[in-house]
């Protein structure tokens, strides 16, 4: 292969890794790196693991429904769960929607029926436990 032909093939893989990286924050986008991809014997891509430049400690985790929708989409810092945590069904509406704190929820979690209408709210405080609100 020619200089020319490694330098485009390499081109294009990092702008087909970009396509893939979803609809995240430009910012985030530069700075995440594609670590792994798991896919099934069918070849439909079961998980995705994002790296990041700035901290590789942090990890972004995309998991995928067989149908190949996206499942959910989780933060990690050192193994443990940190910052939002989306669930979604498999037609593709959120299920779910929270922050995570050293593996425990934290703050205000919302839970949608399959139609995209909110069914609850609940709070956890520092601990993970759930809250009562006034």
């Amino acid at each position: 292969m020619t200089k020319y032909g490694r330098l485009l093939s390499g081109l294009l893989l990092l702008s087909l890794t970009k396509m893939e990286s979803g609809c995240t924050d430009a910012v985030e986008q530069d700075t995440q790196l594609l670590r792994q991809v798991m896919r099934e014997e069918n070849g439909c891509i079961r998980w995705k693991v994002y790296g990041f430049r700035d901290d590789p400690n942090k990890e972004k985790v995309e998991l995928y429904f067989t149908n190949g929708k996206l499942r959910e989409v989780f933060y990690r810092y050192q193994g443990q769960l940190e910052g939002v945590r989306n669930v979604f069904y498999d037609n593709g509406k959120l299920s779910e929607s929270g922050n995570w704190h050293a593996d425990n929820r934290i703050g205000e979690f919302r839970y949608y029926r399959q139609d995209g209408k909110l069914e609850c709210v609940q709070y956890y405080g520092l601990i993970g436990e759930s809250v009562e609100t006034p």
